[in-house]
């Protein structure tokens, strides 16, 4: 009789699981669930290896605010609380040698430095200091503080007080203002006497940068990066400088004319190690140097490797690690006189942030195809991650569509490569559409691992294809700098091969092909529909230049050399190249209805290129909207104007991927 009865139960979950829509299946990702993702960052591993120390970040649409808690998590126990609830404005927080935290949080007086205990989590301001503190760093020992403030003395305009007028320079166009310099100052628990370290003329900001700040082991020495002003165009001609503590000398660590950056000390407090590009050429990749201070010799240590290196930690004294990119993911390598030694980190294929104790082990924040970030805790050089935190588990319930790396021939020998990601369900027996989202930068590059914009897209029922085209840094130095004086053909014609590798396949549908991307992506975007005009079914153009001379003269980053601008477009005959390799030079032929997106005080890429694409689309009687969002910020930085992007992206290329394409 039981088994009868457990037969027929079997029978009638079979039938609802057939009948039912939805009954035991995953849902798929909707653009919902980023709201959900808690965000993870500045990880931190106690001196002892016992505690880890991080921050989360929820989003509060009603409010429409970040939600950010301090977390210490016990590794023993694994239990997690919140600490320093009475603070607002956490940031930096970090282990002091003593076993306290330290931080900077918000006061009448801006950004603080306090220390909390984390036994009785008592909190105390470490100094009252007059101005905001940008940056921090303690002493080895404890007993001394460097910090950076602003200048109390702004810049006088003129003498006239109804007189507002100030030099230019290096500004970006929506400079109203000189910036103030920043100064180091140093603090002595010893008499709690506070000094200014830097001579007047001295700034270790711009607009743009805000230098590292490394001590020495011994605490003799304490090293930055000097720029020739606060104006945001001049930061690629920072120069690392070394202050002696005993006798305050301040003098230059290299004899290189500029482009320094991240001076750090390594363990012996000998060495130092700071980047500049490969052979000083602003478009080559970043490597990592390090000079002997004491023979004044200089050495690269990752042009063998090859990769782009974000960050660099020791352990046991003297063992160096450096956290970089791969072909399609992150990884970690312990560099060596033979072949550097890459570690093991399984499934891992993204790390935002990671902390290592002095005996190897580390914590890593750090995500995998099929889940997002979460804390990972890796024993030793050999051992895979262990998983110790589960605060986006609700993606374990939600059916992601499944990645692929694909690589592909390019005309002149390189080997570009992009990710797709494909919708829940796939069956290569149907036809696709196929989206494209491009990265921006160009400087950086799409990776395998969850990433929930392309995830939502896939959702729809579309493939989504992630290309890395020539400057992307995944593919080491020669594919990087290959973007140089080729902002656009080239790095066009990648991504058009890829897209025709890909036409090849069964599945995906050639008359649905939609191209999109933000701020270099957005270049990218706006090339692409003119250079390629009978391609697209849509396109999403985010904040976009499309001009080469507003991106040489208008914002931030000016007239600063970088990946494909080498030279200026005002010298010889550049000016006409400047304009055959700018989006603007092809607006005429465009014919795909467009989306654009900008915010209106956009200093990265300044809304001039969207007003341009805007009014050629409209000229032309091309579908397009644009769409604006109030305020400073290359992004919308708030949860709520942050989804009305995506949501207006995806349903921009939902509204024509639906509707049959007309030749």
């Amino acid at each position: 009789m039981i088994y009868i009865l457990v037969k027929r139960i079997l029978i009638l979950v079979l039938i609802c699981c057939t009948i039912l829509p939805g009954f035991g299946q995953k849902k798929l990702f909707k653009l919902e669930d980023f709201n959900r993702l808690v965000s993870l960052s500045s990880i931190n591993i106690s001196p002892d290896g016992t505690f880890v120390l991080f921050i989360t970040s929820r989003r509060d649409l009603e409010k429409n605010q970040f939600i950010q808690s301090l977390i210490l998590m016990d590794f023993k126990s694994k239990e997690q609380k919140e600490i320093g609830k009475d603070l607002n404005g956490i940031s930096d927080p970090a282990w002091r040698s003593d076993g306290m935290i330290t931080l900077l949080a918000q006061s009448e007086k801006g950004k603080q430095v306090y220390l909390l205990d984390p036994q009785s989590e008592e909190t105390s301001i470490v100094a009252n200091i007059d101005q905001s503190v940008l940056r921090y760093a303690w002493s080895p020992d404890g007993k001394k503080l460097a910090y950076f403030v602003k200048s109390e003395h702004e810049p006088d305009p003129g003498s006239n007080p109804f007189n507002n007028a100030f030099e230019v320079g290096s500004y970006d166009m929506f400079t109203d203002k000189p910036t103030m310099n920043t100064e180091v100052w140093m603090l002595s628990k010893k008499d709690e006497r506070a000094y200014k370290i830097t001579p007047e003329d001295f700034t270790v900001a711009t607009g743009l940068v805000t230098s590292s700040l490394s001590w020495s082991s011994d605490g003799n020495m304490l090293a930055f990066t000097k720029y020739p002003s606060a104006a945001s165009g001049d930061s690629d001609l920072g120069k690392n400088y070394i202050y002696q503590v005993l006798d305050g000398n301040l003098t230059p660590a290299t004899q290189n004319q500029g482009n320094e950056s991240s001076p750090i000390f390594d363990p012996t407090g000998q060495n130092l190690i700071y980047r500049f590009p490969r052979d000083g050429f602003a478009s080559n990749i970043a490597d990592w140097y390090e000079v002997d201070l004491k023979f004044n010799e200089t050495r690269n240590i990752t042009r063998k490797l090859d990769r782009s290196i974000y960050d660099i930690k020791w352990c046991q004294k003297d063992i160096m690690l450096l956290r970089g990119i791969g072909q399609d993911k992150f990884a970690i390598w312990k560099p060596s006189v033979g072949q550097h030694a890459q570690l093991e980190l399984g499934d891992l294929t993204s790390i935002s942030s990671w902390s290592v104790a002095e005996n190897g082990s580390m914590v890593l924040i750090a995500n995998k195809g099929d889940a997002a970030n979460e804390v990972y805790f890796k024993p030793d050089f050999e051992s895979e991650p262990i998983q110790l935190t589960h605060f986006n588990s609700f993606v374990d319930d939600i059916e992601l569509g499944h990645q692929d790396v694909v690589a592909w021939e390019s005309s002149d020998d390189l080997r570009p490569n992009g990710i797709l990601t494909f919708p829940p369900g796939f069956d290569r027996s149907n036809k696709y559409p196929l989206v494209l989202y491009i990265h921006g930068g160009p400087s950086a590059a799409s990776l395998k691992g969850f990433s929930p914009i392309p995830q939502a897209m896939a959702a729809k029922g579309w493939i989504v294809f992630q290309p890395n085209y020539r400057g992307s840094t995944n593919l080491g130095n020669e594919f990087q700098s290959a973007i140089s004086k080729d902002p656009s053909e080239g790095p066009g014609q990648d991504v058009i091969n890829g897209i025709n590798l890909l036409k090849q396949r069964s599945y995906i549908d050639g008359e649905k092909i939609c191209v999109s991307g933000w701020s270099y992506g957005g270049w990218m975007t706006a090339w692409l529909i003119g250079r390629y005009p009978d391609l697209w079914a849509a396109a999403v153009a985010g904040a976009a230049p499309v001009d080469f001379t507003d991106m040489y003269s208008l914002n931030d980053l000016n007239r600063m050399r970088r990946h494909a601008i080498i030279e200026s477009p005002y010298m010889g005959n550049n000016l006409q190249w400047a304009y055959e390799n700018s989006p603007i030079f092809n607006f005429s032929k465009i014919s795909t209805p467009t989306l654009i997106m900008s915010k209106t005080e956009d200093s990265r890429v300044t809304v001039t290129g969207s007003y341009k694409l805007y009014g050629a689309l409209r000229d032309n009687n091309v579908p397009a909207q644009f769409i604006a969002y109030p305020g400073p910020g290359h992004f919308p930085s708030d949860p709520v104007r942050s989804l009305d992007v995506y949501s207006r992206w995806i349903d921009w290329l939902d509204k024509y991927l639906s509707l049959e394409r007309k030749n």
